[in-house]
């Protein structure tokens, strides 16, 4: 399994919107809201280094190949900050530094069983849907493997960045290329280009990257002009890619993670609701970059005219993609449902093993495979009973439901029916973050 390089050019941006971008939003002065400022100047200076140097492991997760806390993690990078200033960069091809790896790690079993992997390592090492466990378990494997380095914190990065940054760009043409980069299509471009269009261009494969310099060049160039700091355009962005789950905060002092956490920045799967609760999870195991294909749209019907309440949780899966090749498979993916814990699996439709049962993240969980072939619309259904907990928010006459949507995935286009007193009561929503639904029952 091989990680794209386009992943790698998104690391200068994200050191631009999290840490030098957080320096400038603290020198200026510039207000996020009042009950944000006095956290905000206590947390930006820690995080950039001001008078002492801060050492930091990015973790570049290309959720074109979708995994549990964000995307495969081909690629991590060390960043040293002083006072806003990068004083070291290094960045590291992930499959190269397991390789060095001696110590036998027993990978979860779904790795184990259809990725034929026995050495649990680095590469796959965001296992969790938390990020703050996903983050810990890497820098684990880091160290493990030989990793010399002590990180005062770590930053998950998407790869949905790259769109939105040439959203505020513009169009980019590079004319020793002969090519134009659009937000619509930038990733299967670059993807394209380092994967494919290097060779119509007569490179050799260590030029493959020429491209992504030169577009990364210009786009820095571009953000650099003093009217996208005056316009606060680089720190809108960076907040609006910190909500959408697609930059993730992990830091070891322990004030810096309090106020990074009560924003949900940190990526973590709330343990402590006391009502229901949805999370849908999927890792894209040897599916190649299928994710750029597949659309969801989620169905979650609750009646509460049964004795228990019962619910039933229809995901139906649309593969855009043409024929198979070099980018796009049939979407293979283990696919895990966090529910109530208690919750009771009645029965699931439309997989294609037997469902796994487990208790994690204080969530009853069930978990299997799933195959969407190329072109094609599936539906994944399961039904299950809620526990007593769901019964007691019923009878205080409001019913809630917490839907956390996974890293990586852009959005979710969600449907919530409650049944009750043989009334259908609907809520529709595209979910960008997450959605905590409050149903008043008649």
């Amino acid at each position: 399994m091989k990680e794209s390089n386009t992943i790698k050019i998104l690391i200068s941006f994200s050191i631009i919107l999290v840490l030098i971008g957080g320096f400038l939003i603290w020198q200026k002065g510039w207000i996020l809201n009042q009950t944000q400022e006095i956290s905000y100047w206590k947390l930006i200076p820690k995080l950039t280094g001001l008078g002492q140097e801060k050492t930091y492991l990015l973790l570049l997760q290309n959720n074109l190949e979708l995994r549990p806390s964000g995307g495969y993690l081909g690629s991590f990078a060390i960043i040293k900050v002083k006072n806003g200033q990068v004083t070291f960069f290094q960045i590291h091809d992930t499959n190269i530094f397991d390789g060095f790896g001696s110590v036998q790690t027993d990978p979860p079993q779904p790795i184990k069983d259809h990725l034929k992997v026995n050495n649990w390592q680095m590469r796959d090492g965001n296992w969790s849907p938390d990020f703050i466990i996903s983050a810990q378990q890497v820098e684990y494997f880091y160290h493990l493997q030989g990793g010399l380095e002590e990180f005062d914190g770590i930053i998950g990065i998407n790869a949905s960045i790259l769109p939105e940054l040439l959203k505020l760009t513009g169009p980019i043409y590079l004319t020793e290329f002969d090519k134009e980069f659009q937000a619509e299509d930038a990733l299967y471009q670059l993807e394209y280009e380092v994967e494919q269009g290097y060779l119509e261009r007569g490179l050799v494969r260590g030029e493959r990257k020429t491209i992504l310099k030169a577009l990364g060049q210009e786009i820095l160039t571009r953000l650099a002009k003093d009217s996208f700091w005056e316009q606060r355009k680089i720190k809108d962005l960076a907040l609006k890619e910190l909500n959408r789950k697609n930059i993730l905060l992990y830091f070891q002092d322990e004030e810096v993670q309090r106020i990074i956490s009560a924003q949900g920045w940190a990526g973590q799967v709330n343990q402590t609701y006391q009502a229901d609760y949805l999370m849908i999870v999927e890792a894209n195991l040897a599916a190649r970059k299928s994710n750029f294909f597949i659309t969801r749209q989620v169905e979650y019907e609750l009646d509460l005219d049964k004795e228990r309440p019962e619910a039933t949780l229809r995901i139906i899966y649309t593969h855009t993609g043409g024929a198979k090749d070099w980018f796009n498979d049939d979407y293979r993916a283990y696919l895990r449902i966090y529910a109530p814990q208690g919750s009771w699996l009645l029965q699931a439709n439309g997989l294609e093993d037997m469902t796994a049962f487990i208790d994690e993240l204080g969530k009853t969980v069930f978990g299997n495979w799933i195959k969407i072939p190329t072109g094609q619309q599936k539906v994944i259904e399961f039904k299950y009973l809620l526990p007593e907990i769901s019964e007691k928010v019923k009878q205080n006459g409001t019913y809630k439901l917490l839907v956390q949507k996974q890293i990586g995935v852009d959005s979710l286009s969600f449907r919530f029916v409650t049944k009750n007193n043989q009334k259908e009561y609907i809520k529709e929503k595209i979910i960008e973050r997450d959605w905590e639904v409050i149903d008043i029952l008649e």
